[in-house]
């Protein structure tokens, strides 16, 4: 799965962005303080309701096949236009089987739940979570439940479309900076000691 893609799916599961990227990002959002010394983390409970509130599990079924359609979607366009033998077709038959299965249980409740539960108790207070709670039993908040999936997916649409001359540009910008590289004059090499 690339990064992009990745980076969907945790928004429009509401983990955001540091569930993902791991490394640097993951580390500067664990240390950066949940709450003050003495408030409560937000209890499983409580985070539970949440996303009974939030619907999360029928997202995340709604989620999966997004994730499905965008791979079946994938290879036709790799595959536009060129001649496949029976053979070849039957190998890419195989592999999108084994990707759409491999994300459907990635992207299993049993295996997000757990996710969500960590990363609210390490994120909110449970005066947080009592907030976000009665907040998302609102009209407004019932609104942004149900939309935000389409409002970060049409967002996510025009971000992928600059990726594709964001690239292009690297590249350019790599070449460039290779012919400089390349122009320079040669160093000798400097002896061991």
């Amino acid at each position: 799965m690339n990064l992009g893609l990745a980076l969907l799916l945790t928004t429009m599961l509401g983990l955001g962005p540091a569930v993902v990227l791991g490394g640097e990002a993951a580390g500067l959002a664990a240390e950066a303080p949940v709450a003050a010394a003495g408030d409560a983390q937000a209890s499983d409970a409580s985070i539970l309701e949440m996303l009974q509130v939030m619907d999360a599990e029928q997202l995340v079924a709604g989620l999966k096949e997004q994730v499905n359609a965008m791979v079946s979607a994938s290879m036709q366009q790799a595959l536009r236009g060129k001649k496949i033998t029976p053979d070849v077709q039957a190998v890419i038959g195989r592999m999108q089987t084994k990707m759409l299965a491999t994300a459907d249980q990635m992207l299993s409740w049993d295996v997000l739940k757990p996710i969500y539960l960590r990363t609210y108790r390490q994120s909110f207070t449970q005066d947080e979570m009592d907030s976000i709670i009665a907040f998302y039993k609102t009209p407004g908040g019932q609104a942004l439940i149900k939309k935000m999936p389409t409002v970060m997916k049409n967002a996510f649409g025009e971000i992928l479309a600059m990726i594709a001359p964001m690239q292009q540009k690297f590249q350019q910008i790599q070449r460039e900076a290779l012919d400089e590289l390349n122009a320079l004059p040669a160093t000798p090499a400097t002896p061991k000691t």
